[in-house]
């Protein structure tokens, strides 16, 4: 079974101004790129939740790597209660 990823409004917000900064900074082409690159990241985290790490401060937090520039921190709400 699939793992519902909630975006909180801060997470959407802090998404939306990297891609504006990218687009900014990069081409088109590489702002597609990492934009699809970070959807197929959080499909394959819905289907293997357990692929990242806790971080070991506290055991609700988890992190991993989108791509060599990006690391993403969540929280597993079901731990955090």
């Amino acid at each position: 079974m699939a793992l519902k990823l909630v975006w909180s409004k801060r997470a959407e917000q802090g998404y939306a101004r990297i891609v504006r900064h990218l687009e900014e900074e990069w081409t088109g082409k590489e702002v597609s790129n990492f934009v699809r690159e970070t959807k197929r990241f959080f499909d394959l985290l819905a289907e293997n939740p357990h692929m990242l790490e806790p971080t070991g401060s506290h055991q609700y937090l988890y992190r991993g790597p989108i791509n060599r520039l990006t690391i993403l921190i969540i929280i597993n709400q079901e731990r955090r209660r």
